[in-house]
């Protein structure tokens, strides 16, 4: 599972929805979008880790049901887990395994992945990078469902195995269309300022590629606010 950055990153999440004894089959639904999808300038790293994804699991077409998520009690956080307010969203963190060079995120509708090639949750530097499923077919709302509706500004918040927490402010909201190269940004590694990054998918879904149309990028960074 290991690949190098020049590789695309295809970050493909979702659900495909056959109706039974309808006259026809209904195409799947479009995952969000930021409303400003600037796109990540295509740059190279000099510091990326080894071990990069080529692109992120290909799950099951989406669902032509709007993704939703119900409130949860934000008022406890257990070890190694991600609390996004603006989402009403709290996940546990699990691992994003890499295998024959995809990323693949839990499936399961409340868990994201850490990359393992990812900065410690409680470290003071490098770069914590989450990946998550945007949907599944069949499945309840994924954690990172609404991702792309985070605008910069919102706080999120982590905690690591010893539920210590860290708070931080998004600074950017951005979307890259999955045929241009990966942003190695996403993927810094253990070195350089402590930095999280969220990925997920968004935009159209293909029936032909088995995948959406773009990568959806999240970056915060630590705050006291």
């Amino acid at each position: 599972m290991v690949a190098l950055v020049a590789v695309p990153l295809v970050a493909v999440v979702g659900t495909v929805v056959v109706l039974v004894g309808a006259t026809r089959t209904r195409g799947p639904q479009a995952a969000p979008l930021p409303q400003s999808a600037a796109p990540v300038p295509s740059v190279a790293s000099s510091s990326s880790a080894a071990g990069t994804p080529s692109r992120l699991a290909a799950p099951l077409p989406p669902s032509t049901v709007a993704p939703t998520q119900a409130s949860v009690s934000i008022q406890r956080m257990s070890a190694n887990s991600i609390r996004i307010p603006a989402l009403s969203v709290t996940a546990s963190i699990g691992t994003a395994s890499v295998r024959d060079g995809v990323l693949t995120p839990p499936r399961v509708p409340d868990q994201v992945g850490a990359w393992d090639g990812s900065a410690a949750l409680d470290s003071p530097t490098g770069e914590v990078t989450l990946a998550g499923h945007v949907n599944w077919a069949g499945m309840a709302p994924f954690a990172f469902a609404r991702l792309a509706s985070l605008r910069p500004g919102d706080i999120v918040y982590t905690t690591d195995a010893r539920t210590q927490q860290t708070a931080w402010r998004v600074t950017r909201v951005l979307a890259r269309p999955k045929n241009q190269s990966v942003d190695p940004a996403a993927f810094a590694g253990t070195a350089g300022p402590r930095t999280l990054a969220l990925i997920t998918c968004g935009g159209s879904y293909s029936t032909t590629d088995a995948s959406y149309e773009a990568n959806v990028y999240v970056y915060a960074q630590p705050t006291t606010a």
